[in-house]
């Protein structure tokens, strides 16, 4: 019974995906429930951006400042995410040129996002095979911080930039496409850099069709070049800026001060779990299977190439949103599963990873722990704000 329930739902799910244009019906879909069950704080924007009525949220304020003077030297003491954003120019870099306001820049992010999901949709049914699978796995986005954060995030982060950024690469076969996607990003967040040693396994193994023909041929394909190449630019670049305008590089709160600070916070297991959310088990299959096969090779690769950013997030305190940068990990897993499953097994294991996307409530930890609430939740508040002490 549960078995005719179940190919029931896929039937009907692939009804709803047999359109040619499936893939950007499902990108509204998604944002539309990253929106509804993860509700930005648009009331707290609204009133900074538009009626003056608050004090401007100092990253908003920041990001402000930076679009008007993008090389401005500001006296940040070096624990602030103020003084981190010193070399994050890439967003309002791209205001600047585009002649956008801050709001318009948040709305731009929304665009990307969409953008995102869209092409997820197109990588999951390239690796999976399947429509269904694919469908439903980036339909569970929508509820991972990887996901929600495009239309979430009002407080001038720009993540999503990153996360497009890193996503973008790891579909583009163009060595000119990939420097510049790689060198942008690390200009949204550095850690578009530590998660790119992801892009050079994944072009190795795309390239020998998950076979390791010897490590420098695996880490030295074309298209890897491109990453290093980024690498030393962004280096060079960024030098160049410190030296010619004076900028200072603060380390902040990083390291085992950071360590240390989540750890008694109690931040540590919650950063990690929100971080993929559900989408740790086609991380964890992945590499059973690996081990399944005895390819230690492969998986000593595999896990060094996830390392930097995996180890990273756990060198800051905002657990969450730094593991969101490896998500190209999952994605690679998927790829693999999709080699040595069956029809079946990638459907119901994209259930699962669904279910559990949606179950586990959408805390994300930022040096403390924050709730991303759905929508009926800030009706709720609004109901209950007169009895409120």
């Amino acid at each position: 019974m549960m078995h005719a329930m179940f190919e029931a739902g896929f039937g009907w799910v692939a009804a709803r995906l047999a359109h040619r244009h499936w893939r950007w019906w499902l990108a509204g879909l998604c944002l539309l429930l990253a929106a509804t069950f993860q509700f930005p704080k648009v009331n707290h924007v609204y009133a900074q951006l538009f009626t003056h009525t608050e004090v401007l949220d100092e990253k908003l304020n920041r990001i402000s400042e930076q679009i008007a003077a993008p090389f401005a030297h500001h006296a940040d003491r070096s624990a602030t995410h103020l003084a981190k954003m010193t070399f994050r120019l890439a967003a309002p870099l791209l205001a600047r040129v585009l002649h956008l306001s801050l709001a318009q820049l948040l709305a731009l992010q929304v665009l990307v996002g969409f953008a995102v999901f869209y092409r997820v949709a197109g990588l999951l049914e390239a690796s999976l095979r399947d429509r269904v699978a694919a469908g439903l796995l980036t339909l569970g986005l929508s509820f991972v911080y990887f996901g929600y954060q495009y239309v979430y995030d009002v407080g001038g982060y720009f993540d999503g930039l990153g996360y497009a950024a890193l996503l973008f690469a790891l579909s583009a076969r163009r060595w000119g496409v990939i420097f510049g996607l790689c060198l942008w990003g690390a200009f949204v967040d550095e850690r578009v850099l530590a998660a790119s040693t992801l892009l050079v396994f994944w072009y190795g193994v795309r390239q020998h069709d998950w076979q390791v023909p010897g490590l420098v041929r695996l880490l030295f394909t074309r298209p890897a070049t491109a990453v290093y190449a980024a690498w030393v630019a962004y280096a060079a670049l960024r030098l160049a800026l410190a030296w010619h305008y004076q900028l200072d590089s603060p380390g902040g709160l990083v390291g085992i001060s950071a360590l240390s600070h989540s750890a008694w916070q109690e931040l540590l297991v919650l950063g990690l779990v929100t971080g993929f959310s559900g989408y740790w088990l086609p991380v964890g299959l992945a590499g059973a299977l690996l081990l399944f096969q005895r390819r230690y090779g492969v998986l000593a690769l595999l896990l060094g190439s996830f390392a930097p950013i995996f180890v990273g997030a756990f060198a800051v305190t905002d657990i969450t949103r730094s593991l969101a940068f490896g998500m190209p990990m999952v994605f690679i897993c998927l790829d693999l599963l999709g080699r040595y499953t069956t029809l079946a097994e990638r459907r119901y294991l994209a259930v699962v990873v669904l279910v559990v996307a949606f179950l586990i409530p959408p805390y994300y930890t930022i040096g403390y722990i924050q709730y991303a609430g759905p929508v009926w939740m800030v009706g709720l508040r609004a109901v209950l704000l007169p009895y409120y002490e």
